[in-house]
C-alpha cells in the first residue's frame, strides 16, 4: 500500500481472538517496505535500460560490442561482424584484447583499463587486427557502466585506416612536391648563372635561356605523366629534337626501349637540347643536305645495373672544327649527366658525341 507521503508499506490483517476463542476485533500490522520497493523498482527500471542498450547496439550498423570489464565479450552486433570478421558465436565469450589482438600506441591496453576505472569513459585511437590478419586504426570511445553487480563496457569503433593512409601518402606527395620544386628551382638558377656570362646580348641571353628551359619542361612532363618514375629515352629524344624532326627524314632515332630513372632524364633531356641548338646553328642541321642520326644500346651488368651507349652523329652539314672557348652548352655536354663517361668529337664528318653511363633501372631519385 502506498502511502500519502509516497511511502509503501506491506499490511497484514488478521482477525484478533480472545482466551475464549471468540472474535473481537482485528489486528493490522505494517511493515515499512519504501527502501525495498524503490531498489526493485530501480533494478527494473536498469534492465529495461539494459535491454534497450543492448537492443540499440543490436540494431546498430556502426561497430558496437560490449565486453565485461572482468571477463569476455558478452555481445557483438553486425557491425562487428562486417568490421572485423569474426562472427558473434565466435566473439561472444572470448576476450577482446586477445580476440583482436588490441595495440593501444604510445600506450598499453593496462592503461586503458585503469584510465576507464578511474573516469568511467575513455576516447581515442587503437589497433585491431581483423579475423584475416589485417590491422586497422580506429577511433575508439567507450563507456563502463554497472549493471547487476557486473561492470559492462560498451566500445564503439570507427576505421580511420584508410584516412591514416591517405593522410601519410599526402604527406609523402607534398615532402616529394617540395624536393622536386627545390631541385627544379636549382637547376633553373643554375642555368641563369651559366648561361648569362656566355650570352653576347640580352636578346641572345633570352634565346638561349628560354630553348634551355623549354627543354627541362619538356622532361618534366614526360615525368609527370609516367608519375615520376622515368622516362622512355626514345619519347625524350623525339620531345627534345620535334622541332628538327620530318625535315626530309633528317633526324634518324633508333635505339630499343630503355627507361630512365628521374635523376637522368631531366639532364639527357637537356643535353640534347643543346647537342640540337648547335647542330642546328652550326653542324649538320644547319645545312639542307645535313642529317643527324641519334642512337643507342643497352647492356646489362653483372650487378643488375644497365650500361647506356648514346651515339650522337652529325653527317653532310659544314666543315665543323672544335671551338676554342668552351661555353655552358659544350660544358653540360660534357658534365651534364651524373657519373657519365662523353667523348665529344669533332671530325671532318661532322659532329660526334658518344656518351656512356650505367645506371640503376629501378631508381626513382628526382
Amino acid at each position: 500500500m502506498e502511502s500519502g507521503d509516497g511511502g509503501w508499506y506491506l499490511v497484514r490483517v488478521r482477525p484478533y481472538r480472545t482466551i475464549d476463542d471468540k472474535i473481537d476485533g482485528v489486528v493490522a500490522t505494517f511493515v515499512d517496505i519504501t527502501e525495498r520497493r524503490r531498489a526493485e523498482t530501480a533494478l527494473r527500471d536498469s534492465e529495461e535500460h539494459l535491454q534497450q542498450e543492448m537492443m540499440l547496439v543490436d540494431l546498430s550498423r556502426s561497430p558496437i560490442f560490449v565486453w565485461d570489464f572482468d571477463g569476455g565479450i558478452t555481445r557483438w552486433n553486425r557491425g562487428s561482424e562486417q568490421l572485423y570478421g569474426y562472427s558473434a558465436e565466435e566473439a561472444i565469450g572470448q576476450r577482446k584484447e586477445v580476440l583482436l589482438k588490441t595495440e593501444i600506441p604510445g600506450s598499453t591496453f593496462a592503461a586503458l583499463r585503469q584510465s576507464l576505472f578511474e573516469h568511467g569513459t575513455w576516447r581515442g585511437e587503437v589497433q585491431h587486427t581483423t579475423k584475416d590478419g589485417r590491422i586497422l586504426t580506429t577511433e575508439t570511445e567507450v563507456e563502463l557502466v554497472s549493471r547487476d553487480g557486473r561492470r559492462l563496457v560498451f566500445e564503439s569503433t570507427r576505421d580511420v585506416t584508410d584516412q591514416h593512409q591517405w593522410e601519410a601518402r599526402q604527406r609523402l606527395l607534398l615532402g616529394e612536391l617540395s624536393h622536386r620544386v627545390k631541385n627544379t628551382l636549382t637547376a633553373i638558377q643554375s642555368l641563369v648563372r651559366r648561361t648569362l656570362p656566355s650570352s653576347r646580348s640580352l636578346k641572345d641571353f633570352g634565346e638561349r635561356f628560354e630553348g634551355r628551359l623549354h627543354a627541362l619542361s619538356e622532361a618534366h612532363n614526360l615525368l609527370i605523366d609516367a608519375n615520376w618514375i622515368g622516362a622512355e629515352l626514345g619519347e625524350l629524344a623525339r620531345t627534345q629534337l620535334r622541332p628538327f624532326i620530318g625535315r626530309d627524314h633528317r633526324v634518324n632515332i633508333e635505339g630499343p626501349p630503355v627507361k630512365l630513372p628521374p635523376n637522368l632524364a631531366t639532364p639527357f633531356g637537356l643535353v640534347l637540347h643543346e647537342l640540337a641548338t648547335n647542330a642546328a646553328k652550326y653542324g649538320g642541321l644547319s645545312d639542307t643536305k645535313g642529317s643527324v642520326t641519334l642512337g643507342w644500346s643497352v647492356a646489362k651488368c653483372d650487378d643488375g645495373r644497365q650500361k647506356l651507349t648514346v651515339v650522337w652523329q652529325e653527317e653532310g652539314g659544314p666543315a665543323v672544327s672544335e671551338p676554342e672557348d668552351t661555353g655552358f652548352g659544350s660544358a653540360l655536354i660534357q658534365r651534364g649527366l651524373p657519373d657519365g663517361e662523353v667523348v665529344h668529337e669533332f671530325l671532318p664528318t661532322g659532329v660526334k658525341c658518344t656518351i656512356e653511363i650505367t645506371f640503376d633501372p629501378d631508381k626513382t631519385g628526382a
